[in-house]
C-alpha cells in the first residue's frame, strides 16, 4: 500500500471536495445526484467524519477501471485503504462528494484479476 497518509489531490480538488463536504445537498444539486433526507444525512455524517478516506476514494475513482499493472496496484491499494478503515463495502455513502460508489468498488474485484486483490487483502 502506498505509504503516503494524505491522498495525491491538488489543491483544487480539495478544495472542491471540502466544500461538498459541507453542503452534501447543494453538491446533489449540482451533480444532478437525487438524494431523500435519509441518504443526505449519512453521506453528510461520512462526509465530515471520514474525508481523508473519502479524498482517497475519489483519487481511486479515476484509477480502478483502467487496465494494466498500475490499475491493480490502485485498485489493491483502494481495497487495503477501506479495509483498515474498517468498511466492508461503502455502497454509496462516498458517491455525492467523493465519487465513489457501489460499481466503482464492484469494479475493484471484477477486472480479471480478483484473486490478486483478494490475496493482497488477506496479507494487509
Amino acid at each position: 500500500m502506498t505509504k503516503s497518509t494524505k491522498a495525491p489531490l491538488n489543491t483544487a480538488e480539495l478544495s472542491t471536495l471540502w466544500r461538498d463536504a459541507r453542503n452534501v445537498r447543494a453538491t446533489a444539486e449540482r451533480k444532478g445526484v437525487t438524494l431523500d433526507a435519509c441518504e443526505e444525512r449519512r453521506e453528510t455524517y461520512i462526509a465530515q467524519n471520514f474525508f481523508e478516506i473519502g479524498c482517497w476514494l475519489f483519487y481511486y475513482s479515476k484509477k480502478v477501471g483502467l487496465a494494466g499493472k498500475e490499475c491493480l496496484k490502485a485498485r489493491i491499494d483502494c481495497a487495503i485503504r477501506l479495509k483498515m478503515a474498517g468498511i466492508e463495502n461503502p455502497g454509496y455513502d462516498f458517491f455525492t462528494v467523493f465519487d465513489f460508489g457501489e460499481r466503482t468498488f464492484d469494479t475493484i474485484f471484477e477486472m480479471g484479476d480478483s484473486h490478486q486483490v483478494v490475496n493482497a487483502l488477506k496479507l494487509a
